[in-house]
């Protein structure tokens, strides 16, 4: 896997080994992350469920200032704190500066839980297909409090999850403003106004 645009372009993203993980499709991620693009400029990122950081990462490399990386399970974070090393050399490199740049090794719903409000005018889910819902349900007052007026929030899950998404924003309070299915694969983006 490997960056695929901005100043980060070609860096090659180490995932963890095994099924506890499942990294985002490359096809997926570029789309979401295309559908994403307008939002990108200066935005302080959010990623929870990071994984490998690879969508962080590209959105950074994009143009977001920096990014906050949640994930707790120990394989990924050994993958992601190498990448984030990485990264952090080749911005240092190149006169980039990052910020906000750290990993909380926290489980989501601890960290949204203790997350000052307004911090974030981005934040990327990506949770086990099968925890989407209930990720949702517990997120629907924390999610829309990280996030500044007219921040973003976009969710990776699976296609089962269509109806739970789509009726999602009367209890989040969030505008639902875009929806698209690749494969088993389901991109939903509200944002708060």
């Amino acid at each position: 896997m490997k960056i695929s645009a901005g100043w980060s372009k070609g860096l090659k993203i180490l995932t963890p080994e095994g099924d506890q993980v499942r990294p985002t499709r490359e096809r997926v991620r570029q789309a979401a992350i295309n559908m994403l693009q307008s939002w990108l400029p200066e935005a302080r990122i959010l990623d929870l469920f990071a994984g490998s950081g690879a969508v962080g990462i590209e959105l950074v490399s994009r143009g977001a200032s920096g990014a906050q990386f949640v994930e707790k399970l120990p394989e990924a974070l050994t993958c992601l704190q190498a990448n984030l090393r990485e990264v952090a050399t080749r911005a240092k490199k190149q006169m980039i500066t990052l910020d906000p740049w750290a990993i909380e090794a926290k489980d989501v719903q601890i960290f949204l839980g203790g997350c000052d409000p307004e911090l974030y005018d981005l934040v990327w889910a990506d949770p086990p297909y099968e925890m989407a819902e209930s990720f949702l349900n517990a997120g629907a007052v924390t999610i829309p409090k990280v996030l500044v007026n007219g921040g973003i929030f976009a969710l990776e899950c699976g296609v089962e999850s269509l109806k739970c998404t789509e009726t999602w924003h009367q209890a989040s309070g969030l505008t639902l403003l875009k929806q698209r299915d690749y494969g088993v694969t389901l991109i939903t983006v509200w944002q708060k106004q």
